[in-house]
Parts: C-alpha cells; sequence; structure tokens
C-alpha cells in the first residue's frame, strides 16, 4: 500500500507540468477587471502580459512539493514568462516561516524552484488562499516577476525587471555611520564559507499596512501574514543568492501585528523619526530580545526607510529598529519588496550605501550617481538617477561588508552546505593608454560543477563627490568611472559597452575612458546561484592607465568603402606610444561581418605595433563589416569608424 501511495505521489509530481500548464490562459484586455490596489503604485510596470489562472487547483499542485533538502524530486510546475510562453520549473517548498507558525498557518507558504527549459532559471514563488506572486533570476536575461493583476486574485501581470516607471517617492534616512561592531575590513577579495546562516525575523507591522491588506482585527492575521510572506519570499531570494543568509519568521508574529492605528504603539507618520526607537522598545518588552535576530517594521502611512543602524543583526538594544514604510503608501511589490526592504534589512546586515551622488565617508561609494544595486539610491535622486528601479543583486562591496560583519555574529543558525564557493581568477594587472577602450576576461571553477554567473564591477571609492562629480568623467581622479551591470553568463565585460564603441563613442552617461593617468580596481564576482544555498566567490585586479601614451586609435576604413576577397587592404592606426606598454609590442587584427558583435576572423597575427599593416581580404560576403586591432598581450582595442563592404560591387 505504501508503495503504491508513494507511487501515486510521483506521478502526481512528473505530471504537475502539463496540469499547470492547462490552469493558465493569456488574457488580452483590461477591460471590466477590477484591478488590484497594488497597480496604482508609481512603480508600477509600463509593459506587461497578463494570464489568468485557475488558483485554487494551481495551489493544490504547489502543496505536492516536497521540502527544498528532501531527497524527492520536486513537483513540475509551468509558469508564463514575459514572451508569453509557458515555462516549466522543478519546484521545493521553502518556508519564510518558523515551524511551528508554519504548522498554524499551512495554507500560506513559500516555493523554490529550478527551471527545467532555461537550466540558469531560478524561481520564488509566496502562495496564500489570496493569490501567488513570483520573481524568477536569470543570467543574460533581466528578472521577471508576477504579481496579482485583479484584486480577486485570478488575472497576474507578467513583466521583467528592466521596466521603467517614473521616480520613485522614497527616501532611506538610515545614518551611514560605522558597523556597530566596528568591524571595518580592508580585505579585496572574499568568498562565502559553504554555510548557510539562518536568522529570526521579528517582523511587526503599524495598523496603516494591516489595513491596507484588509486586516482590522486579529481575527484577519493570516492576511497580514500572507503580505508578510509574499515580501519576504523575494527578499530571502536575494539574500540567499548573495549572502547565503535566509530569515525565518518567529512563531509569536501575532503579538507584534496591530489593526487599530489609535493604539497600535507607533506614532502617526508625521513623527516617523519615532519609529526606530518605538520598535526596539516594543519588541524588547513585548517578545523579549532573546527571541530574535533582526527586528523590522512594514508600514503603510509614508515615512520612508530608516535601518536605525548599520550591522546591528544580533546586537541587544538595536537589532529591532528597521522601518519600511514607502510614500506611496502601497506597501508591495517588486519596488517595494527590493529597492525599500531588501535595501534597509541591507543595512542591518552591514550594508552602506553604494551611491556617490554624495558621499558618507564608509569607503563603498563605489557606484556612479544613483548606483542601480541594492544598496543605492536608484529612481529616487532625479538628475543623478543610473536607472528608475534598483536591479535585484548586491554589489561587490556590499557583499563584501556583510560577509565581514557577519563572521564574528553568534545568533544566527549555521548550516554547513555541501556547496561550495567557486573559485575566482579575475587576471593578471594591466596598463593601458589613456582615452582607449578595453575588455576585461576572468574566469571561474566550481567545486561542485555549477553554472557561473560573473560580475564585472569597478571597485573605486569616490572621494569627490556631489552631483556632477558623480557622473563618470574623462578627467576623474577618484570614484567609479563605469557603473555595475547585471551578472552574465561569461566572464567578459567590454569597457564601455562594445556596442557604444562600435556606435563611435568612447563615452556614454554611466561609462566613460580616463583621458588621464589614474589606477582603476576592479573585481569579478562569480555566483553559483544554487536554487536556497547560494554561495559567491569573488578576485580583484587593477587596471592603471597611462597619461603619457594613447590613445589607440584605429585610423582606416573611415567611409563606407568597398572590399573583394584576396584583395590586400591596408589598416592603420594611430600607435601614440602605446607599443611601449607591456604586452603591446605587437598586435592582432581581428574582422567582424555582422557589424561589430563579434570579431572571428583573423586578418593578421603578430605583427609589429608600428601603426600600419597590410592583410589579405578574406573570401567572406558583408556588408557590415568592422576592424578591431588589439595588442597581443594586453587588454585595451579600438575598432574602426563605421560598417565597410566585401564581396559586394
Amino acid at each position: 500500500m505504501k508503495n503504491f501511495l508513494l507511487l501515486l505521489t510521483l506521478l502526481f509530481i512528473t505530471t504537475g507540468y502539463s496540469q499547470t500548464a492547462k490552469l493558465w490562459s493569456s488574457v488580452t484586455t483590461t477591460d471590466n477587471i477590477r484591478a488590484s490596489k497594488s497597480t496604482l503604485r508609481q512603480g508600477f510596470p509600463e509593459d506587461f502580459k497578463l494570464f489568468k489562472l485557475n488558483l485554487q487547483s494551481f495551489r493544490q499542485v504547489l502543496f505536492t512539493a516536497p521540502q527544498k533538502n528532501s531527497n524527492l524530486g520536486g513537483a513540475i510546475v509551468s509558469f508564463p514568462n514575459v514572451e508569453g510562453k509557458m515555462e516549466q520549473f522543478e519546484v521545493f517548498e521553502s518556508s519564510n516561516f518558523d515551524i511551528d507558525l508554519q504548522n498554524q498557518f499551512p495554507d500560506i507558504r513559500a516555493y523554490i524552484g529550478i527551471g527545467k527549459d532555461d537550466v540558469n532559471a531560478q524561481i520564488r514563488i509566496s502562495a496564500s488562499p489570496s493569490g501567488i506572486q513570483t520573481m524568477i533570476f536569470r543570467t543574460d536575461k533581466s528578472n521577471e516577476f508576477m504579481e496579482p493583476y485583479s484584486a480577486e486574485g485570478t488575472i497576474y501581470a507578467v513583466y521583467n525587471s528592466s521596466r521603467i516607471k517614473g521616480q520613485l517617492p522614497f527616501t532611506c534616512s538610515t545614518e551611514d555611520v560605522e558597523l556597530f561592531n566596528a568591524n571595518k575590513s580592508t580585505i579585496t577579495q572574499l568568498s562565502n564559507t559553504a554555510q548557510l546562516k539562518t536568522f529570526r525575523l521579528a517582523l511587526s507591522c503599524t495598523a496603516e499596512y494591516a489595513n491596507y491588506f484588509g486586516a482590522t482585527s486579529a481575527s484577519n492575521f493570516n492576511l497580514v501574514l500572507a503580505a508578510f510572506n509574499a515580501t519576504m519570499t523575494r527578499v530571502n531570494g536575494v539574500f540567499e543568492k548573495d549572502f547565503a543568509c535566509h530569515m525565518n519568521l518567529i512563531s509569536n508574529e501575532s503579538s507584534i501585528v496591530y489593526y487599530n492605528s489609535a493604539t497600535d504603539p507607533y506614532s502617526d507618520a508625521a513623527n516617523f523619526s519615532n519609529w526606530n526607537s518605538e520598535l526596539q522598545a516594543n519588541l524588547t518588552t513585548t517578545i523579549t530580545e532573546a527571541t530574535y535576530d533582526i527586528g523590522h517594521l512594514f508600514g503603510a502611512s509614508g515615512g520612508g526607510g530608516n535601518a536605525g543602524c548599520i550591522g546591528c543583526v544580533c546586537v541587544n538594544g538595536s537589532k529591532g529598529s528597521g522601518i519600511t514604510s514607502p510614500a506611496d503608501n502601497i506597501p508591495m511589490g517588486d519596488n517595494f519588496d527590493i529597492d525599500y526592504v531588501a535595501h534597509e534589512m541591507g543595512h542591518q546586515f552591514g550594508g552602506n550605501h553604494t551611491f556617490s551622488h554624495t558621499s558618507e565617508n564608509n569607503a563603498v561609494n563605489v557606484e556612479p550617481g544613483s548606483a542601480s544595486t541594492i544598496m543605492g539610491y536608484a529612481g529616487i535622486t532625479g538628475a543623478t538617477d543610473v536607472q528608475a528601479h534598483s536591479d535585484d543583486y548586491f554589489a561587490y562591496r556590499s557583499i563584501l561588508q556583510v560577509q565581514t560583519n557577519l563572521a564574528s555574529k553568534t545568533c544566527p543558525i549555521t548550516t554547513t552546505l555541501s556547496n561550495l564557493p567557486p573559485v575566482m581568477n579575475a587576471g593578471a594587472d594591466y596598463t593601458i593608454p589613456k582615452s582607449t577602450p578595453f575588455k576585461l576576461t576572468g574566469t571561474g571553477t566550481d567545486p561542485n560543477g555549477n553554472a557561473i554567473s560573473y560580475c564585472w564591477e569597478e571597485n573605486d571609492d569616490a572621494t569627490t563627490v556631489g552631483s556632477t562629480q558623480s557622473f563618470p568623467s574623462p578627467t576623474k581622479t577618484n570614484g567609479a568611472n563605469f557603473r555595475s551591470l547585471s551578472p552574465v553568463s561569461t566572464g567578459e565585460r567590454y569597457f564601455p559597452k562594445l556596442s557604444s564603441v562600435v556606435a563611435g563613442t568612447n563615452s556614454t552617461t554611466w561609462e566613460t575612458l580616463s583621458s588621464i593617468a589614474r589606477v582603476q580596481n576592479f573585481t569579478l564576482t562569480g555566483r553559483d546561484n544554487v536554487a536556497g544555498a547560494g554561495q559567491t566567490g569573488t578576485d580583484a585586479m587593477v587596471v592603471t592607465v597611462s597619461g603619457t601614451t594613447g590613445p589607440f586609435d584605429v585610423t582606416s576604413q573611415t567611409t563606407a568603402e568597398t572590399w573583394q576577397p584576396n584583395e590586400n587592404k591596408t589598416i592603420t592606426w594611430a600607435v601614440n606610444g602605446a607599443n611601449t606598454l607591456p604586452g603591446s609590442a605587437n598586435v592582432n587584427i581581428m574582422l567582424s561581418t555582422d557589424g561589430g558583435l563579434t570579431f572571428p576572423t583573423v586578418l593578421a597575427t603578430g605583427v609589429p605595433n608600428n601603426g600600419s599593416a597590410s592583410i589579405v581580404v578574406p573570401n567572406v560576403a558583408s556588408q557590415t563589416c568592422r576592424v578591431m586591432v588589439k595588442p597581443t598581450g594586453n587588454i585595451y582595442y579600438d575598432i574602426n569608424t563605421i560598417n565597410f563592404l566585401i564581396g559586394y560591387t
């Protein structure tokens, strides 16, 4: 009988895809849909796709998913993506609750899934009787979100994280002081330690927050808990991937949730500055310091965010003073979860702001302008906004701060993992000519054979700051000239983007080459993106810009000329002393036939770096040819300025 039941369970799990695919249907109009309140937020995307879901049947399939640490195969579940296609994931339960709390509320659950169609994809799912919400982490693509679009939770909006929608009305007033334990570090390379740290989270809320979700008394606690779960599913997804940290809501959550604004222990939002101390006092009195490791308050009446301290998890008397309450009074959605909550909790775990539009003198203002990673201010600063929303990952410098801070903490439960961190190699240091594009190439190996995502970042603290000074500039003497970009599947990055150089510019708003002598520090961070147990590794290298050589510049093929196969042609370039730099005595000459996207064809190798070389035209046909000249032993290069033709008359 037991074998028969096991067989039925396995059959149900493995046929989940065909079942759940049929539970979704495309919706082509928003007419006659009573929209969810979350769609009213300023940060709601302009571009999205709608799908209708049989929620009850879908949740029944999710309930069959085994625990993530079990030896069972996951439930195969399908979700629509931003392309409108159904996509399969192998799904496991991954609770955000203390076990007693989870047992009390079995209808409110969280899941983690591994991509079957896109093997580099990872999904996080929160589910309750009110609906589901998801976040998909991807490599080489924008991450994706799904949220209820209809008020009754049957129609869902799917969109990606490159959405653009206005300036966000939110301010983080956390004072960027030293780490609470003064554990500052000069380390520039750090890896995870093959451990998962689990923290007890005491999450309180104002009455306005509870009321927003329809909870007016303790009998509606489940509505508040479902909202907590939706946000923490996404936050834990990011924290597990970048920090190897997880937070579980404590078992006595119901004792710190409030429903009447006249009697809750928190001031009105006009006195938001009191909330840090009020929250800390309330947690200390109501649940005691021994029952939690990090405390936070959600509001829905404005105020902004304030972590109360930097790096104070585990520290009695200050660990419970973090706040997030958006100015638009809509405490849900991707911008609330990622831009706001993950940011404030990032402070509590040890991260300072990484932007450089203003300085806080903590040596981590390593991103230009508003910054674009979670500990920045993307979409908030106005003129210095790099983009409208934070990308959903932490900069290397934030990871370093948090790892350094947590190394001395003893409060979390530490689980040793079989998953080991990737080993990264950023390559050698180089000296390059001024005003010349370059390409960094690094490698990574993963002891467990996991696919690594790579993130190159400039790691230079801005000591000269301000709105104007925070922009990249050819004459900038400190701070980053290159923004952070989302992790990709290869260890290569062109500075600036190759497409910019092909378009004829070495300078864009957030990427600029130096025209002066300076030293630029770069880090290569690898993530193994293992579901629920992510590990990172980082290596560093240095690019020294020579102020007396360069620019290195291809000067031929400046018009749309036509070549024929087997002809002899001359390529010319301005050396400007670059041949005196290490690895620069000789150059290779490469051909692109796709407009500069790739350069697979070798025209010449190891020719002297003297400014001119004769080549034989290969037997190819293309109307979009480009030539690249690069030294044989260095990282800089240049491309001619316009497409030319081969094999056409």
